[in-house]
């Protein structure tokens, strides 16, 4: 009986959560585009860049044909660079004025988010009133400035942009790019509400204001993530802070995935190594509740050895079709609107793939397991 009380309650607070979010994202905002030329704002891309030579080429090109119409500038954080990049950059800043890079010294402090203080350093130096991120190994449509900025001139404090994996036809990358697809709908949902839940600085964007009356990452330094979500955590709190999602099918962001199962599992640890350290303790507890139900789905089968099958093999079964269920009923209503559906067919391995890996990335990452190329 307990064993059953546990698992209904785990069930439902997960099958409540992704109703929460299935609902955010049914609740879009209306949205119009640019007026006229004096909508546009100054916007300054920030690229903090560490070892990208394979990529940064052809970022920058994809970024310098962008069709915006107003004021923007371009500005590469070199990070410590150790390959050709950096060079690359320069080259590139050349020939183009509204390019330009700035290095970290080699002789800097280690710190556990070197990107956070990348970020810092190109928003200091930025003169735009519209801050946006980019990846060095993200390769945006030509939409995408437009496209976020639109959002910016349409009274949003904090703008996030759609992502989707690109990648080869192998399982691994079709897992990511579900899990993807995921993530991103999490997010979608939060900016709907105005109430955040995650973000990813693969395609973020925010008022230059905002980001140093917040506090910018002040304190977050030593800690390995939290460039994305932590900081809009701290956004919302300051008065007056509107959020907004780019649903923009040509603005979305493509990003590379990784390429072995240990380094997904090196990513995914990184990623969850902040659990506990939000600021937000009830987000913290919240996080802690969905980590649970996922331990349960983990351990319910080994059920089976010691408790007759006719009571342990349903535990689990019901268990694993609420998240299914509620998986489904999440992925497919954003992938309509994302024209993704076709991703969703690999999802029922996908959920049975995802429940150990997500089990061992916690406490991986609270151990250090993961590294900063």
């Amino acid at each position: 009986m307990l064993f059953i009380i546990l698992a209904s309650l785990l069930g439902l607070a997960y099958l409540g959560l992704m109703l929460y979010l299935w609902i955010g994202i049914l609740s879009e905002p209306r949205f119009s585009g640019f007026k006229d030329l004096q909508d546009f704002p100054f916007v300054s891309v920030v690229i903090p860049m560490r070892n990208e030579e394979a990529f940064i080429g052809d970022t920058l090109n994809a970024i310098n044909s962008q069709n915006y119409a107003g004021k923007w500038e371009v500005i590469v954080v070199n990070d410590r660079s150790t390959d050709k990049s950096p060079e690359m950059v320069r080259s590139f800043c050349e020939s183009h004025p509204n390019f330009s890079v700035m290095d970290i010294p080699q002789d800097s402090p280690q710190i556990a988010s070197p990107k956070k203080r990348a970020l810092n350093a190109g928003f200091l130096a930025a003169k735009g009133e519209f801050l946006l991120i980019a990846d060095a190994d993200c390769i945006p449509p030509p939409n995408w400035l437009n496209s976020m900025a639109a959002r910016y001139a349409n009274g949003a404090s904090v703008v996030q942009g759609a992502k989707a994996n690109n990648g080869a036809k192998s399982f691994l990358h079709a897992y990511q790019r579900l899990e993807t697809l995921g993530f991103t709908l999490i997010e979608a949902a939060g900016f709907n509400r105005n109430k955040p839940i995650l973000a990813s600085s693969a395609s973020l964007g925010y008022s230059r204001d905002l980001f140093f009356k917040s506090g910018g990452f002040e304190g977050l330094y030593d800690l390995p993530s939290g460039d994305d979500d932590m900081l809009i955590h701290r956004m919302a709190k300051v008065q007056g802070t509107k959020f907004a999602y780019n649903w923009d099918t040509s603005a979305i962001m493509p990003t590379a995935p990784v390429n072995s199962w240990k380094a997904l599992l090196q990513q995914r640890a990184r990623w969850g190594s902040n659990g506990a350290k939000y600021e937000n303790k009830a987000y913290s507890a919240f996080l802690f509740c969905i980590y649970a139900f996922f331990i349960w789905l983990l351990i319910s089968p080994w059920f089976m050895l010691f408790m007759p099958i006719s009571y342990a093999l349903p535990l689990f079964l019901c268990s694993f079709s609420v998240k299914l269920f509620s998986d489904f009923l999440l992925l497919f209503t954003g992938a309509i609107r994302l024209k993704s559906v076709k991703l969703l067919w690999c999802l029922p391995l996908v959920e049975l793939i995802q429940i150990p890996l997500f089990a061992a990335a916690v406490p991986l990452g609270m151990l250090g397991w993961y590294r900063w190329k």
